[in-house]
């Protein structure tokens, strides 16, 4: 076959949430077999915090949070107007009050927007939330051609005019249930019938196939809960009609498949109160839930949002507030990563602003809208095994953090312009990721809008014809990325984050507290010698089993992916 246009297409199908280690040949055969004959990487990693909200600017822009500054699912915006004041990565109005009213939801030029500049066209399916659907392409109804179609909330579909067009070919959305098996068929169908169906000619350059399993499961039922393996296998039936197509029609007709998730899962062992250290503190707190109820955050000392990976926002930011804080924070034995913003008179310190606590440069979530301060519970590195507060049952899976069960994601990548196979070892982030994509179809030439999105081009999987480096940064692929760990000691409380880098990159690998010690004895079920944060035990996951949905959230609401 010859080729019949004059760019790449590419089809991007993720999967929330998937761990590598669950992408396996009993659970998601199709998957696996893509992965071994294509390329795949054994340290794909998710930006901080390691939340979807977070990520889907990253995979679809080019830039980690440090530039596109969606910088948590949920964050605060001190002195913004009511609609904006609590930005919500569900909420379709809230991403697009943040667009309208913040200087844009995402600071940075898009995937989607650079692709429309250049003629070109990005389509999106999701089932995710609205809101999630639309941090993919946040202003896709302003460019010919373009949609995007949460399938759970089909009348939120921009443009309009998609919403007929999916109904007609029977495609009607459904409400989001568990496991998503609706959600599973009905993204990849509407892709099928809208775009496949005619071709590999009227593609879009760049269509976006997002199933929200398994993420949707593992937070309701667990990681290893029968229904969540079979929220797993559904997700790869549906993806194994996409790589018949695709390997039927679409791969030589210079089609690309990659197959990614976007974070990772750890797995929550305890409740703890987050906000109990800053309260016993003498703070008043008023948490993200108060917020969207309408509470005034002026009449409380501190804002907190989160509820595993918490963002802290100070009425009165002084520095004897903070050390305060700081200080309440490292008293507690279920507090693991402490952060501040960066110290502008020491650029480049691995010490934040607030002594003792890691620059929010360090793991690159530097922004304007980076809260005063930031908090993750504590886990085990070992285990994935964490503590957070009530928002989600014992032994349902969670992310956020920077365990290593969190932060590593998947990636396969295949076609033309990836010829051959590879497990490559050489970390990579969604941003590097997205300058790939985007490279290939010419977009960021001399004419690009700036600023350049920060990530690099994937050579490790580029290569021309006899197996030679397609330019000429390739020669990093000789290298073995070089391990830096970053130590912080206050007290008795010690934080570590451990970093390679390679190809003039950075990437964060881990992140965990370390007992001075060795051991102190604390650990994700029974905390400190049996006792939690506040001095008792709030629950336990003592039973492997994963329990029913929790029906008395305290803080935030659900996890919506």
């Amino acid at each position: 076959m010859t080729e019949t246009h004059r760019s790449p297409r590419f089809i991007i199908v993720g999967f929330d949430g998937l761990r590598p280690d669950d992408a396996t040949d009993d659970q998601m055969p199709n998957v696996a077999r893509f992965a071994r004959e294509h390329h795949t990487w054994t340290k794909y990693l998710a930006s901080f915090p390691t939340e979807t909200y977070v990520n889907h600017p990253s995979i679809f822009s080019g830039f980690r949070p440090k530039d596109h500054g969606v910088i948590q699912n949920w964050f605060y915006r001190r002195g913004m107007p009511k609609e904006a004041l609590l930005f919500r990565g569900s909420s379709m109005d809230s991403v697009l009050a943040a667009d309208a009213l913040d200087r844009g939801c995402c600071r940075v030029p898009s995937m989607g927007e650079r692709l429309a500049r250049n003629t070109m066209r990005m389509r999106v399916y999701c089932a995710n939330s609205a809101g999630s659907t639309r941090l993919q392409h946040v202003r896709a109804e302003r460019f010919e051609g373009h949609c995007c179609v949460p399938v759970h909330d089909l009348a939120r579909t921009v443009p309009e005019s998609e919403i007929e067009r999916l109904r007609a070919a029977g495609v009607p959305g459904a409400p989001l249930t568990f496991p998503d098996f609706d959600g599973n068929r009905m993204t990849v169908d509407a892709f099928l019938l809208l775009d496949a169906a005619q071709g590999p000619q009227t593609l879009p350059e760049v269509a976006v196939v997002w199933i929200g399993e398994p993420d949707h499961s593992e937070h309701e039922f667990g990681l290893d809960d029968p229904r969540t393996i079979e929220a797993r296998r559904d997700a790869d039936r549906q993806f194994g009609r996409i790589l018949d197509w695709w390997e039927r029609t679409g791969k030589d007709e210079d089609v690309q498949l990659i197959v990614m998730s976007d974070h990772g899962h750890g797995v929550v062992r305890r409740h703890v109160d987050v906000a109990a250290p800053l309260r016993n503190a003498g703070f008043t707190v008023v948490d993200g839930l108060g917020l969207k109820e309408g509470k005034n955050p002026a009449d409380y000392d501190v804002v907190i949002v989160g509820n595993y990976t918490v963002g802290v926002w100070f009425r009165e930011p002084t520095a004897a507030n903070m050390l305060r804080a700081r200080d309440a924070l490292m008293a507690s034995p279920d507090v693991g990563l402490v952060f501040s913003k960066p110290d502008a008179t020491r650029p480049g310190a691995v010490e934040g602003r607030v002594p003792g606590t890691f620059s929010e440069a360090v793991v690159f979530s530097d922004h304007e809208r980076t809260p005063d301060m930031r908090f993750v519970m504590r886990g085990d590195v070992a285990t994935g095994e964490l503590v957070m507060g009530e928002e989600l049952p014992l032994n349902a899976g969670n992310h956020g953090g920077l365990l290593p069960q969190e932060i590593r994601s998947f990636l396969a990548v295949g076609g033309k312009r990836f010829p051959g196979s590879g497990v490559h070892h050489e970390p990579a982030g969604h941003d590097d990721l997205a300058v790939t994509v985007m490279t290939m179809l010419g977009v960021l030439d001399d004419e690009a809008a700036l600023p350049l999105p920060t990530g690099r081009t994937l050579t490790e999987a580029v290569r021309a014809e006899g197996g030679k480096p397609e330019c000429a940064c390739a020669s990093y692929d000789a290298a073995q990325p070089v391990r830096e760990v970053l130590s912080l000691s206050c007290g008795a409380f010690t934080q570590q984050i451990t970093r390679e880098v390679w190809a003039g990159r950075s990437y964060v690998v881990e992140g965990t507290r370390v007992a001075a010690d060795g051991d102190d004895g604390w650990t994700p079920r029974r905390g400190l010698h049996g006792l939690g944060s506040a001095g008792t035990m709030s629950g336990t996951g003592l039973d492997d089993g994963a329990s029913g949905p929790d029906d008395n959230p305290t803080q935030t609401p659900k996890k919506e992916a």
